[in-house]
C-alpha cells in the first residue's frame, strides 16, 4: 500500500505459525488496532529490541552504541480513546475505522478497563451526551480516578452512583513532582513508568546547567523531573492550556521559569543559549522542521537532548543536526507497551 512518501505491506496469510507465539491474554487481540505485540507473549521485549536495532543500523550506523530500555510487566495505560456509534462502544480495527467492540481492556489500568461498562450503559442509557464520536478515558497517578471526555472537552468523573459533570485536572504524582494537566490534554500514555524511565536515564546522562530550554514542553515534565538542576528554565509550547499548566506545575514545585505560548519552530533564535544551557526538544511526532535543525546548528549552547516518539522522524532529525552536534548517548525506551513504538533519546553536544 503506497503513501504519499512510503510504502506498507501487510500479511494477507499465515504460512505457519512461529512456536513462540503466545495465547493472547486479550480477546480481540487478532483484529484491534490499540495493540500489536500481545501474542509474542515473553518475547515481546526482545523482538520491539530487535526491530529498534534494525532501524538504527540503517539509520544512524552500525558501530553506534545504544542502551534499551524495557517496559515493567506492570505499566498500563492511562489513557485510552474509544469510539462509540450510536449503539457499540470499541476501538477501530485494525487498518481500518470499523468499530471492535469491547467491555474491557486489559493494556488499560484496572480502573480504565473497569469503567469501560459504565461507559457503554450511561451512552446507552442516555445518561451521558450519545451523539455518535470519540470518547477518551483517563485516569491520574496514582490510577483512581477516572475521567471521561467527549470530542467537545466536556469532563465528566465516574462517581459510585454514576458519572458526574467534572471541571477537576487530572494530577499525576510522579516521584518528588506532581503535575496537573485538564482532562482529554496530552500526556504521557503510561506516566508512571515514563516518569521513572525519563528520570533514571536523564539522571544517568548528569544533565545540568545554567537555563534550561524545555521546547516542546507540554505542562512541564522535563523541567520538573530535572528540578533544581538547573537555575533556570525557559519553557516553549504552542498549546496556552498546556502553557498555563506548565506555570502552575512548576510554580508549585519552586522552580524558576519562564512558560511561553509560541511555535517553536518560529520561536527560535539563532545562537540560542551559552555553553552551560541545555536545549530540550520533544517534538510531536513528525519531528523537527528543516529550518529549525539550521537554526539550531547556530545555538551556543553547549549540550542538546532530542526525543522522538518515531524512530524514522527520530533518525532524519540526527542526521540534520549531525553538522554541528555530536551524539554522545543514545536510548531507546519501551514507553508504549504491547506496540511496535517506542521513545528515542539523543545527548548531543556542540562540536567545536
Amino acid at each position: 500500500i503506497w503513501k504519499a512518501r512510503h510504502g506498507e505491506g501487510r500479511i494477507t496469510r499465515w504460512i505457519a505459525r512461529d512456536p513462540r507465539r503466545a495465547e493472547a491474554a486479550c480477546p480481540v487481540a487478532g483484529i484491534c488496532g490499540g495493540c500489536e505485540l500481545w501474542e509474542a507473549g515473553r518475547h515481546a521485549s526482545d523482538l520491539k529490541r530487535q526491530m529498534a536495532a534494525d532501524l538504527l543500523r540503517r539509520q544512524v550506523g552500525e558501530g553506534v552504541p545504544w542502551t534499551w530500555h524495557p517496559a515493567p510487566d506492570a505499566a498500563r495505560r492511562h489513557r485510552i480513546q474509544l469510539h462509540w456509534d450510536g449503539a457499540e462502544l470499541g476501538y477501530f480495527k485494525r487498518h481500518s475505522h470499523a468499530l471492535v467492540p469491547v467491555t474491557a481492556c486489559p493494556a488499560a489500568a484496572p480502573p480504565l478497563s473497569e469503567a469501560i461498562p459504565r461507559l457503554l450503559a450511561a451512552l446507552d442509557g442516555r445518561a451521558l451526551p450519545a451523539r455518535p464520536g470519540r470518547w477518551e478515558l483517563s485516569t491520574g497517578t496514582p490510577a483512581d480516578t477516572v475521567w471521561a471526555t467527549d470530542e467537545r472537552g466536556r469532563t465528566w468523573v465516574l462517581e459510585p452512583d454514576g458519572w458526574h459533570r467534572n471541571a477537576e485536572p487530572i494530577r499525576h504524582r510522579l516521584g518528588d513532582a506532581t503535575l496537573q494537566h485538564e482532562p482529554g490534554a496530552f500526556f504521557q500514555v503510561s506516566p508512571p513508568w515514563a516518569a521513572e524511565a525519563f528520570g533514571d536515564l536523564l539522571k544517568s546522562w548528569d544533565l545540568k546547567g545554567q537555563t534550561l530550554y524545555d521546547l516542546y514542553g507540554g505542562v512541564g515534565l522535563f523541567s520538573a523531573l530535572l528540578g533544581d538542576r538547573f537555575s533556570h528554565r525557559i519553557l516553549v509550547e504552542s498549546g496556552e492550556s498546556a502553557v498555563t499548566w506548565a506555570r502552575r506545575n512548576l510554580e508549585a514545585a519552586g522552580l524558576s521559569a519562564e512558560c511561553l505560548v509560541a511555535d517553536v519552530a518560529a520561536w527560535v533564535p539563532e545562537g540560542l543559549g551559552n555553553e552551560e544551557d541545555v536545549i530540550l526538544l520533544d517534538p510531536p511526532r513528525a519531528g523537527l522542521e528543516a529550518p529549525l535543525c539550521e537554526r539550531l546548528a547556530t545555538a551556543g549552547a553547549g549540550t542538546l537532548v532530542l526525543v522522538g516518539c518515531d524512530g524514522a522522524a527520530f533518525c532524519r532529525d540526527l542526521k540534520r543536526l549531525s553538522g554541528a552536534w555530536s551524539l554522545d548517548q543514545l536510548a531507546v525506551l519501551d514507553l508504549f507497551p504491547l506496540t511496535s513504538h517506542v521513545e528515542c533519546v539523543a545527548l548531543m553536544t556542540k562540536r567545536p
